[in-house]
């Protein structure tokens, strides 16, 4: 699969984008990387099988997504295109309440929250879930999100229990014909390196693509 990358921002993303690009490279897709999302600045994305975000794209700031960019990326999963988002990626254009329906919800400044970064165990929520295929519960040094926006009608397929709540931490739905993943996971070089994160991430990528 031909996969563009939308990096930059408020985040380490120089160290887990390079690790995101290299394993999904090493399992055959080819990545182009951006971090100013030139590319969505034609109504065309057909050259890309699926967008990937691992960025966070702050309001007001230099690397917003313009008007024009956040029309096209609505449009291209509306459309039928794969979407797959990262870690704070929903949080990006927050004035725009469109992100949230796109990523089915996620992380919002000011209200959501989580512990101090560190270890601890994700459950697998649905074992028959396409995207679990191949997980069982594991343990993971990032970021537990707590408080997260969600929209109605995700499908909930990873989880944790977080100072005694069961928090979602992955979760996938439609918005209009594209096929939409999103993991609240991967702030982090350690966190990207773990092989269940990275598993969790290509079967995202296969269960978008091939409602595609």
């Amino acid at each position: 699969m031909h996969l563009l990358l939308l990096s930059g921002g408020a985040h380490p993303y120089s160290e887990t984008t390079p690790i995101m690009a290299g394993f999904l490279e090493s399992a055959g897709h080819t990545v182009d990387v951006s971090d100013f999302a030139f590319e969505l600045n034609v109504p065309s994305t057909d050259g890309y099988d699926a967008i990937v975000l691992n960025t966070r794209r702050s309001s007001g700031s230099n690397n917003d997504f313009s008007e024009v960019q956040r029309k096209n990326l609505a449009k291209f999963v509306s459309s039928g295109g794969p979407l797959l988002s990262i870690h704070i990626s929903p949080d990006s254009s927050p004035d725009w309440p469109e992100m949230k329906k796109i990523t089915g919800g996620g992380w919002v400044s000011g209200t959501s929250n989580h512990p101090p970064f560190g270890r601890f165990t994700v459950n697998i929520k649905n074992p028959g879930h396409p995207c679990a295929t191949g997980l069982n519960d594991f343990e993971i040094d990032d970021e537990s999100y707590c408080d997260l926006d969600i929209q109605p009608g995700i499908d909930v397929f990873m989880t944790a229990m977080v100072e005694g709540v069961e928090r979602p931490m992955a979760w996938t739905h439609e918005y209009g014909k594209g096929r939409v993943f999103n993991t609240s996971l991967g702030h982090a070089g350690v966190s990207m390196r773990n092989p269940s994160f990275q598993k969790h991430v290509l079967n995202g990528v296969d269960w978008a693509t091939s409602g595609s």
